[in-house]
């Protein structure tokens, strides 16, 4: 992906790369990425002279971060209008989210609201994310760490400012966090914050804190931003202390590579890994980790989600693309689901089973839950968590190589 992605920058620099779309090709283009599906428009992309904003898009989704930037930053330059522009801003947000600049998606921010002054959760994004510290790599090296991987979650041990807790790997969460007591108990300065949401709707108020060094095996991290919940906020309320925290995506992207085995030994960190190949099954959607896989042979994209302790989810674009098997298969039932903005009780439909591929590993879920509207989102399948991730002896995450590997 490098190599391409590079060539994509050449070509993107260039006035005239814009003639060579016709409009049927740029509306091909505007489909994929208005539909999320990043690994098309990748294949769409890649080996043709296209427009910036989306070489960005590509590149960045591929953890390409700073050709992305480059890329974005020019298609905000470039943009035939304040619209168009903005669609650029928020790519580059998600970016710098991702890669723990937050003063620079803080900035961004402020570009997009001068545009577009009523973005109202553009405005309360920024009065969050303005109190956060830019985060950064000190070193970082390939280790192998003792740790807990169960179907509950992966439990790594973490070093906050010189004390050991263990916390929670959550892929699904946007940013790491832990409560109250957890942030007395590590000495942490906990200031002003705003309120957090889940994808059902839900709200939670939070404050924030930074780390000043956080140490994973042999990688340093400074200045990691943290989101601190009351004490009485699930899940953390009902665990021991050095237990009440969570290492969400920028972190996991900083480690660059994480796996985990059933004889609870971890890998973390990376030295030599390489760039997102053509087996690559892993992508970026903001401030999701999307996780390719197969159903009936057909892709289906779910966010990766190993922070979900409560199974597997299939949402509501699973059932609007498999509308014979749920009439056919399904039965009506109700779940609790329990989120960061509290619990609810949802419609559900039940399917005996459903088989899923991720590269060579087959992943029964029985029985297969699929939700309404109201949890996730419309874009993706599903929400995959450890329900799925459990079922095999060692899973690889490759955040360089965007590659999934389950054995």
């Amino acid at each position: 992906m490098r190599a391409a992605a590079r060539a994509l920058l050449v070509a993107a620099a260039v006035p005239w790369c814009l003639q060579a779309q016709t409009s049927t090709d740029l509306a091909r283009l505007k489909q994929l990425y208005d539909a999320h599906q990043f690994f098309e428009l990748r294949a769409a992309v890649e080996g043709h002279a296209v427009p910036a904003f989306y070489a960005g898009v590509v590149a960045a989704a591929f953890g390409e971060f700073q050709i992305g930037e480059q890329l974005l930053t020019q298609a905000v330059r470039n943009a035939a209008n304040a619209a168009a522009a903005n669609d650029a801003r928020e790519s580059l947000i998600g970016l710098y989210m991702l890669t723990g600049r937050s003063s620079a998606a803080v900035r961004v921010m402020d570009e997009l609201l001068t545009a577009a002054p009523a973005r109202t959760d553009v405005r309360d994004a920024r009065a969050f994310i303005a109190r956060f510290s830019d985060q950064r790599v000190e070193s970082r090296r390939a280790a192998e760490v003792e740790c807990s991987a169960t179907t509950e979650g992966v439990v790594l041990p973490v070093s906050i400012n010189g004390k050991a807790v263990h916390w929670l790997l959550d892929t699904g969460f946007s940013n790491a966090a832990l409560n109250e007591s957890e942030a007395r108990m590590l000495g942490l300065t906990v200031a002003a914050g705003g309120v957090t949401g889940d994808m059902q709707g839900g709200t939670a108020p939070a404050r924030t804190a930074v780390a000043d060094r956080m140490t994973i095996g042999d990688t340093v991290l400074r200045d990691v931003p943290l989101i601190v919940y009351p004490d009485t906020q699930p899940p953390w309320s009902d665990l021991p202390a050095g237990r009440r925290g969570a290492l969400g995506l920028p972190v996991a992207v900083a480690l660059q590579t994480i796996g985990w085995t059933t004889s609870h030994t971890c890998q973390v960190g990376a030295e030599n890994s390489v760039s997102a190949g053509p087996r690559a099954n892993l992508a970026f959607d903001q401030a999701s980790l999307i996780a390719r896989t197969r159903f009936n042979a057909r892709p289906l994209d779910f966010v990766l989600d190993t922070g979900n302790q409560g199974g597997t989810q299939l949402w509501s674009r699973f059932g609007r693309d498999f509308p014979a098997l749920i009439r056919d298969q399904g039965r009506k039932s109700t779940k609790t689901v329990h989120q960061i903005g509290g619990a609810k009780h949802q419609d559900i439909v039940v399917l005996p089973e459903a088989h899923l591929a991720i590269g060579t590993f087959d992943a029964v879920l029985r029985p297969a839950e699929v939700f309404g509207p109201s949890v996730g989102d419309d874009v993706h399948h599903g929400n995959m968590g450890m329900s799925m991730l459990g079922q095999a002896k060692a899973v690889t995450i490759d955040l360089r190589a965007m590659l999934l590997t389950l054995r």
